[in-house]
């Protein structure tokens, strides 16, 4: 059964029941054209209007500090724990306490060599003036008058460094030894200041370049010359005082060395008697 609403009206059907004559509203009516109403076969929806989006502008809050709320807590009572009781062992008391002390060392000798190397260099120049005034008085007797020419020579000096090694190489030997040993010793020394002196007069004189006889001839003439007879007799008389004040030096020091040997031997018996052992 279709609806009613979907025909089309008819001026026949939609004419209403006539009125009573007379009626001037009907009169009215009359006179105007018939209005015919349709009625659409589908109902027609309106659809709304699209609106735009509005633009949305969110606001940059990470520069703005955002304060965090403040929270009352409330306190909490601590809760008290009783802890667990535990066992210590006592340590044991009888055991000894090892208690590690360094031992004492001895006091050490002290040395004479030192003093010795500044006496040796010290001697070397008396040595010098010893030997200029001796060769004066050999030169003078010679030649009958004073010359001092030899002093300008190189060969003058050379027994003196081989006087300043040689006794040098005596103290380093016999340190903090008596005075006889440095007068035993000043033989070494002379020795040393002769034979080395000719020696550097042969070298001088090349004697490698001669033949074997004029060698020889040099040598002897080396060994019987004034000037090393007297370089080695001086040179030993020197060594001899030189030493002795070496020696006295040496004496001090090893009755000093004495009695720092006997202080702690002291000492240390003194310690072990109050340790009770």
């Amino acid at each position: 059964m279709a609806d009613k609403t979907d025909e089309p009206i008819t001026p026949a059907e939609s004419t209403p029941t006539t009125p009573a004559s007379g009626s001037p509203v009907y009169d009215s009516l009359a006179d105007r054209e018939p209005v015919i109403a349709t009625v659409d076969s589908e109902p027609v929806v309106e659809k709304p209007a699209l609106v735009e989006p509005e633009e949305i502008v969110v606001e940059d809050t990470s520069a703005v500090p955002i304060s965090e709320p403040v929270v009352n807590e409330e306190p909490v009572a601590p809760v008290y724990t009783a802890p667990e009781p535990t066992y210590v062992a006592p340590e044991p008391t009888h055991q000894p306490q090892v208690v590690y002390v360094n031992a004492p060392t001895p006091p050490a000798e002290k040395g004479n060599r030192g003093f010795g190397v500044l006496i040796a260099v010290a001697a070397t120049v008396v040595f010098m003036a010893v030997l200029v005034v001796v060769m004066t008085i050999v030169y003078g007797s010679i030649l009958g008058a004073v010359n001092l020419g030899f002093l300008g020579q190189t060969a003058f000096y050379v027994p003196a460094l081989f006087f300043v090694a040689a006794l040098i190489a005596l103290v380093l030997i016999v340190n903090r030894a008596g005075w006889w040993t440095y007068v035993i010793g000043s033989i070494f020394v002379g020795l040393v200041v002769y034979l080395g002196t000719i020696a550097a007069l042969l070298l001088g004189s090349n004697i490698f370049a001669q033949t074997a006889e004029v060698a020889a001839e040099q040598f002897r003439q080396g060994l019987a010359d004034p000037f090393t007879i007297a370089a080695g007799l001086v040179a030993r008389e020197v060594s001899i005082w030189a030493g002795a004040i070496i020696a006295s030096r040496g004496r001090k020091v090893k009755q000093r060395n004495i009695e720092a040997q006997a202080a702690f031997q002291r000492e240390q018996s003194e310690r072990a008697q109050t340790r009770g052992y």
